[in-house]
């Protein structure tokens, strides 16, 4: 059903509630001096109205059209802690709350969720108003502190629960107890001290990635109102010496979000060195494959329009929101989207890796857990969904294990002698062993494993395909993360140890070919994220593919009317 426009409802709100108060013109004239005190109030005074609250609170049902009240514990217990007394009487609170909610807009927020549009038309007109009818006002008082409770849960847990979304995210949200042992307390006094707006800034994510990515919402806005940008011409791959209306149109469009190097003229239809620069460096800013060229994938992001680069960075301060209020102070994290791995300490990033993450079909999991331990030089057990490649192969050539470095081994780890089997006779269902390969150079997981234990069996290891760190776009995995700078992260993780774990001390046990486990005294957590718009540790903004078309569903979901 199409909604009615917010001046037909609040017309309609005020016909029936206000009909029987309105003064006969005769009465209006010879009362200006009233009208121009209650002008000068600062605060409704009201009364019948504690009856019509606590009404509202037991059915969640009020006066104001196609308005249905969620109703919650803290509602409930709010009012009843007043005795059903109205809460908002002062103007300065209504006008400091209303501030703030109209603010959320810039943390991605619809102010309209929050029942902005119709609380500040109530508000102006009840200012109005000689007689203010109790229904009217018990409506308003408890759709005021419902708003309020609505948007300090959106900012706290995130307007979307993660859990409900068709891809999970596996990390817990904040919620209401951490943040207020006594929330109707919290609540009461905010509107008392008129400070609701600023209760509201406190519950953002100060962190840097929210901060900046709530400059580029405003950025990227400005964009927007201003036209946003053309679209480039569909052709043959542009490089440098092309010549054209189709460069001009790629100057255009680097140049409505300032990745055209200053220094560059719109008006020039030569694709010159500096344009081929400008190019670069928005594609590594894209997460695409850098050459300097627009080929089919470059164009593809140069022409998505600015309406959907807003809702990508509104996806994110929502993923923000869901992360980054009480992050720890040391800690690694891995941007799936953006194939690289953080340790960051406090102020410091000590470390940034490439990673591989896993395949559209064997995706890399979103999950929070610690790091326990390390192997160095460790084996690999070969997943039982695999176990008929490797039976397969051995029909055919009964020396591949051997080529391969791999043993049969029972469940318990024993080395079983296959020599004389008849691999006809088994298959994936009646294998009653395992395949585990040796330490070495060969082996799957490289020369580290980085274990923080999971329900996902997902970690962070070395490769031997070493090679595929020169890729841009690095999803080759099984789901675990390979890691490129595995010696410094080795290091890292191990130093509090105390122990002198320096790269040429590890390097040596690498070359024991020995599997050794060192276990760590400092447990860092390991957050595995999925950023597609963030804000780098120098500041640098950027967009990331969307590899597993994950923010389609986010974006559709911020976007409903909020329950």
């Amino acid at each position: 059903m199409k909604t009615k426009p917010i001046n037909f409802i609040i017309l309609t709100f005020f016909f029936w509630t206000f009909s029987c108060n309105n003064p006969s013109t005769a009465e209006k004239s010879e009362s200006n001096a009233s009208q121009s005190h209650v002008k000068e109030q600062k605060s409704f005074q009201v009364t019948g109205s504690q009856q019509h609250i606590h009404q509202i609170i037991n059915t969640l049902k009020i006066s104001i059209p196609e308005i249905d009240l969620k109703g919650s514990k803290v509602l409930t217990d709010f009012y009843l802690a007043r005795n059903y007394e109205p809460a908002w009487l002062s103007f300065a609170a209504i006008e400091d709350a209303l501030s703030g909610l109209s603010k959320l807009e810039e943390d991605g927020l619809q102010p309209t969720d929050y029942y902005y549009d119709v609380l500040s038309e109530i508000f102006n007109t009840i200012k109005q108003a000689e007689i203010i009818d109790p229904v009217t006002f018990a409506s308003f008082d408890v759709l005021m502190t419902e708003s309020i409770i609505k948007a300090a849960d959106h900012l706290i847990s995130g307007k979307v629960d993660p859990v409900k979304l068709k891809r999970r995210w596996e990390i817990a949200v904040d919620n209401y107890q951490s943040r207020y042992p006594d929330p109707t307390k919290s609540l009461s006094d905010a509107i008392s001290n008129a400070s609701v707006s600023a209760e509201l800034e406190m519950l953002k994510p100060t962190h840097y990635m929210y901060v900046g990515l709530k400059e580029k919402l405003k950025e990227f806005k400005t964009i927007q109102s201003n036209g946003g940008w053309m679209r480039i011409s569909d052709g043959e791959t542009l490089k440098q010496g092309a010549k054209g209306k189709r460069v001009l149109e790629l100057r255009a469009r680097l140049a409505a979000t300032i990745d055209l190097f200053p220094a560059e003229s719109i008006n020039d239809s030569l694709y010159d060195t500096q344009l081929t620069e400008s190019v670069s460096q928005f594609q590594k800013k894209y997460g695409i494959d850098v050459d300097g060229n627009v080929g089919k994938g470059t164009l593809y992001e140069l022409n998505l329009p600015v309406d959907y680069r807003i809702d990508q960075i509104k996806a994110n301060l929502e993923r923000g929101r869901w992360v980054l209020y009480k992050i720890e102070n040391k800690f690694i994290a891995v941007n799936i989207a953006g194939f690289e791995l953080y340790f960051v300490d406090g102020e410091k990033e000590l470390l940034t890796s490439a990673v591989m993450v896993g395949t559209d079909h064997t995706q890399t999991p979103i999950f929070k857990d610690v790091m326990k331990y390390i192997d160095i030089n460790p084996t690999w057990t070969v997943p039982t969904s695999l176990n008929h490649t490797y039976i397969d192969k051995l029909k055919n050539n009964p020396s591949y294990l051997r080529d391969k470095n791999i043993n049969v081994v029972t469940t318990g780890g024993a080395i079983v002698d296959i020599a004389g089997k008849d691999w006809v006779n088994y298959s994936a269902s009646n294998f009653p062993y395992m395949f585990r390969q040796e330490p070495g150079p060969g082996n799957a997981l490289g020369e580290m494993k980085f274990m923080f234990p999971n329900k996902f069996s997902v970690y962070l290891h070395d490769t031997p395909a070493r090679n595929l760190f020169n890729k841009d776009i690095r999803a080759f995995s099984h789901g675990c993360i390979r890691t490129k700078e595995i010696y410094r992260l080795a290091e890292l993780l191990l130093e509090p140890n105390n122990e002198g774990w320096s790269q040429e001390k590890i390097k040596k046990v690498v070359e024991t070919r020995k599997t050794t486990t060192v276990v760590l005294k400092e447990q860092v957590p390991v957050l595995l994220l999925y950023w597609t718009a963030g804000i780098g540790f120098k500041g640098n903004f950027y967009f990331k593919p969307d590899i597993y078309e994950r923010d389609k569903d986010l974006i559709d979901s911020l976007n409903k009317k909020s329950e």
